[in-house]
């Protein structure tokens, strides 16, 4: 017997294993604790920065809003009814190809949908028209700064638009 290594807990009554096993659960937990409340902060920061970003979003979108509803008001002068002389052009005459002349502003020009003003009415640059007897077109184009109180027409081709001639039309804003 004197060959037996003498185990510190079997004086206490204990196996000999049952010490280190519960300091190591007491250990892991303590780790399992600890790694869950780092784990928690780092969740909760990225939710508060989350909650930031969205919140400076949100803000950011109301000015848009804002904003663009500024652009797209008309104001109370704009609603209404104009008396104005119309003529008609054909984007296509006067080129080489099939390609249109570029409108005034850089864009392209559509037939039987986009209407050029005169530089007085450039307030209804983007604006829904409706012209007497023509239906709803699109205010895509300026006219000519020596023309004034006038309205004129994309049409498909030449011949339409020697036949439309000029006119007196009325013209009502739509949107």
């Amino acid at each position: 017997m004197e060959n037996e290594t003498k185990n510190p807990g079997s004086d206490m009554g204990m196996r000999p294993l049952a010490m280190p096993a519960a300091t190591v659960c007491l250990a892991l937990a303590a780790f399992g604790l600890g790694f869950g409340r780092d784990l928690v902060h780092r969740r909760l920061a990225d939710l508060r920065h989350d909650n930031r970003r969205l919140a400076q979003e949100t803000v950011m979108r109301g000015d848009e809003a804002e904003r663009v509803a500024d652009l797209f008001t008309l104001a109370k002068e704009d609603r209404r009814r104009f008396r104005l002389t119309a003529t008609a052009y054909c984007p296509l005459c006067g080129t080489d190809d099939d390609t249109p002349q570029p409108a005034a502003l850089g864009g392209r020009v559509r037939p039987d949908r986009t209407v050029a003003v005169s530089r007085d009415l450039k307030r209804l640059l983007g604006r829904k028209v409706y012209i007497e007897g023509l239906g709803v077109r699109v205010v895509e184009d300026l006219m000519h700064p020596r023309y004034t109180g006038r309205v004129d027409l994309c049409l498909a081709d030449r011949e339409q638009a020697v036949a439309f001639g000029v006119k007196r039309l009325e013209v009502v804003v739509v949107d």
